[in-house]
């Protein structure tokens, strides 16, 4: 079996197509044990555990010596990431239409953590904290908060279930550009690719800048880009406000020249404004969704090349004044 095929029908939606992903992500990060991690609790015990929370004894025992109120903490597999890791599991489960293996995998899954704790529908879960020590299980908790994402209509508590959540697509369009883009840059690019860096915007740093997309070398800003999830209108126009955060940006980073993407087609070159005043130009780009990952990967190289370069179908163009 190909293993970098899921064998999905063509007609499988995102839901499924999420499952399965999941599965096998849980399968390679769990393959060797669930982590286990310090959880800090208050318990009233018979006997002295942990630390004595004086004021709680006091106040809620009277004098009585037993129980004892105390915090403890216990080495355990109900962490943060394991709750949410068997919280999207179990949603998982609920879809319709997962295949019958993938299926499997998540029941595997949600027995190795049969001892977490399973929040009830509605509960909110605290949010998961990246380190050294759960790396192994990043790619699993980010594909987890997509399951549980706040577009879920059963993630709230109430009366009606429906089976099913929303993405991000904004989110999902701008990551899709970030990895592609920075596989390329890493392996053919003049510089590295910075996602959502920070920078102050005015002298007393007040006002800070994010943009999407940093080409740069060292210290040296080769290149800004921002993503949009909007289609571009008939006439390949795009709304004010795109243009001024991104000549704000160019103008902060000592570019003449800006890069925006959009998600649609109707654009076989990069389209050009020259801004007025402002010494800046913005190129406009389309990357169309709907063609075949491979002819993404070659429109977004064609656009990293363009970024870096200035090249585009073949020609120079000048990356600053």
């Amino acid at each position: 079996m190909d293993e970098t095929l899921i064998g999905l029908a063509d007609d499988a939606d995102l839901s499924t197509v999420l499952a399965v992903l999941f599965e096998r992500e849980a399968r390679r990060a769990l393959a060797l044990r669930p982590q286990r991690g310090y959880r800090t609790e208050d318990q009233s015990l018979p006997v002295v555990r942990g630390r004595i929370r004086l004021v709680d004894q006091a106040l809620r025992r009277f004098g009585a010596v037993t129980p004892i109120e105390v915090t403890v903490d216990e080495w355990t597999l109900d962490t943060d990431e394991n709750r949410l890791i068997r919280a999207a599991t179990q949603l998982l489960l609920s879809l319709p239409g997962v295949p019958a293996h993938t299926v499997a995998g998540l029941r595997r899954v949600d027995r190795l953590l049969a001892e977490v704790w399973l929040p009830p529908r509605g509960t909110r879960l605290p949010a998961w904290i990246p380190t050294r020590l759960n790396a192994h299980v990043h790619r699993l908790l980010h594909l987890a908060n997509l399951a549980l994402g706040g577009g879920s209509v059963e993630h709230r508590a109430g009366g009606v279930v429906a089976r099913g959540f929303a993405l991000n697509m904004a989110f999902v369009f701008e990551k899709l550009i970030e990895e592609i883009l920075g596989d390329l840059s890493d392996e053919f690019g003049p510089g590295r690719l910075l996602a959502q860096e920070t920078y102050q915007l005015d002298e007393d740093d007040r006002l800070e800048i994010r943009p999407d997309l940093v080409i740069s070398r060292g210290a040296t800003v080769l290149a800004v880009g921002d993503t949009k999830y909007k289609l571009l209108d008939d006439n390949g126009t795009f709304p004010n406000a795109d243009a001024y955060q991104l000549v704000t940006y160019c103008r902060r980073l000592g570019l003449s020249v800006g890069h925006l993407i959009y998600a649609g087609d109707g654009l076989a070159q990069p389209d050009q404004y020259t801004i007025r005043g402002a010494a800046t130009d913005l190129r406009i780009h389309a990357i169309d969704l709907r063609l075949p990952l491979a002819d993404i990967e070659d429109r977004i190289a064609a656009l990293q090349r363009h970024m870096a370069y200035g090249v585009v179908a073949g020609e120079e163009l000048a990356s600053t004044r």
